[in-house]
């Protein structure tokens, strides 16, 4: 099964994989909802395939501002 959510590090609460772009310009893998990102560290970040518990990511994709279906794979 691919992974569409991560969490960070071992936390419980799982988010719709994203995008995020560092200081270089380089795309990162990265929370969706954008929550707590600055100054954080992607290597953190870990695949899930478990549903998305995150309340902003859920709000994001209950408004279709990020279409769930599309989302790409990106581990």
């Amino acid at each position: 099964m691919e992974a569409s959510a991560l969490r960070v590090d071992n936390s419980h609460t799982i988010h719709l994989a994203g995008t995020s772009v560092d200081r270089y310009d380089v795309e990162l893998p990265a929370p969706a909802c954008h929550t707590a990102i600055a100054g954080w560290d992607p290597r953190r970040l870990r695949a899930s395939t478990a549903p998305v518990n995150c309340r902003r990511c859920l709000r994001l994709l209950d408004r279709r501002q990020i279409r769930a279906l599309l989302q790409e794979t990106i581990f």
